[in-house]
């Protein structure tokens, strides 16, 4: 029978859990980033007290606008509720009617058109296709619906001024930079000439460091950040940063209040240790981090030479541009392997190693290693089982 002893002193080995070595670095599915303890610290403190959590996000808003040079910010849970609920801020302002008719836009005198960078499109088993709206579906939960650019590749500064119509809320951009893509200064600079705010998602772009402030001051409305990814803050958290008549509409209707937001709550705790992340982030040194990266992955790909039917390199910068490195593992097919057979034959390993593969469009059939959150010894079971697999 299973004890409270039991899930204190090892918890997902009491609940038959397997533990995965992440080499995904902050994915979702995996978990999330690993918290530091300076912040766990901050997190158990915060549980021995009870407080009013409006006033607890009009602080942490404070510290928000400190870091992000925004003039305040909001803690919802993770990156796409920050999505969410500034799209519905944007669309309502703090008119309580508008916020209790989201998400039904028509007859309520709500703009409802977003313009957006392409979504990918998808095929369904039964050959349907359909659009990939990722993680701005967040955006689709307030009713609004998506004015696409971009659709033979990178939209260019006119076709984006071409897109602005009588019903546009708003532009969604994000900062996943390739190569020919509008800048988010350059996508403000025409949003600005129409009057219309840009809520950028930026999730997962840090380090470096600059990328907590460098879209607020490209004049970008809002900025949405990932708590669980770079930041190293509670999985289920996100901050949401911008400017003050937004943050009032946000706060309206996100947890504790009961607008379209409330989906979006987080615990005092969560509140704490997110603020506290965010302040040990911004005490860490970046060309440290950067370099601690790079010598972990280039530990793992020294460790994956002389695979039988499969090559190691390494990747830098990574496949969107950002600082980081990462390891490419190219199967050959003559190996008799395939990315996708290899891929479950490391999670199916003991200790399972999670990865991504086929998701670099410039290397569709590499298998992706980012060791970011890896320890050292984690690093060599994850070379030992690829030489379990392929042989040396």
């Amino acid at each position: 029978m299973l004890t409270l002893d039991d899930m204190i002193r090892d918890p997902y080995g009491a609940l038959g859990v397997r533990k995965v070595i992440n080499a995904t670095c902050h994915t979702t599915r995996v978990g999330g980033t690993l918290i530091p303890d300076e912040v766990l610290d901050a997190m158990r403190a915060a549980a021995e007290w009870h407080v009013d959590m409006e006033e607890l996000q009009r602080a942490a808003g404070r510290v928000i606008a400190h870091y992000t040079h925004a003039e305040s910010g909001y803690i919802v849970s993770g990156c796409a509720a920050a999505l969410l609920v500034g799209t519905a801020a944007i669309l309502t302002g703090t008119d309580p009617v508008k916020m209790q008719q989201l998400p039904h836009l028509a007859g309520t005198g709500m703009k409802d058109r977003v313009i957006a960078q392409r979504f990918p499109r998808q095929t369904a088993p039964d050959g349907r296709e359909y659009i990939h709206y990722g993680y701005a579906h967040a955006l689709k939960t307030t009713g609004v619906q998506f004015d696409e650019i971009g659709n033979g590749g990178p939209a260019n500064r006119d076709e984006l001024a071409a897109a602005f119509g009588p019903q546009t809320a708003l532009v969604y951009w994000g900062t996943g930079q390739l190569p020919g893509e509008l800048t988010v200064r350059e996508v403000v600079e025409v949003a600005d000439a129409h009057q219309v705010p840009v809520l950028v998602d930026n999730s997962n772009h840090l380090p470096p460091k600059e990328n907590l402030w460098r879209y607020i001051e490209d004049g970008a409305a809002l900025v949405a950040f990932s708590g669980g990814k770079g930041l190293q803050g509670p999985q289920g958290s996100g901050i949401l940063a911008g400017r003050a008549d937004l943050m009032a509409a946000v706060a309206m209707q996100a947890s504790p209040t009961q607008g379209i937001g409330r989906v979006c709550k987080v615990s005092k705790e969560e509140v704490v240790a997110q603020v506290a992340a965010l302040i040990w982030w911004a005490e860490q040194d970046d060309e440290a981090r950067l370099a601690e990266h790079h010598r972990k992955t280039q530990k793992l790909v020294d460790l994956s030479q002389g695979l039988k039917g499969a090559s190691a390199e390494l990747h830098f910068p990574d496949r969107i541009g950002r600082p980081f490195s990462s390891m490419y593992l190219v199967v050959q097919p003559e190996s008799g392997h395939t990315m996708d057979g290899v891929i479950e034959q490391l999670h199916a390993g003991d200790p399972p190693v999670a990865v991504n593969g086929g998701d670099d469009p410039a290397h569709p059939a590499a298998i992706r290693f980012d060791v970011r959150m890896c320890a050292d010894w984690e690093i060599k079971a994850i070379s030992r089982r690829l030489h379990e697999i392929f042989g040396s």
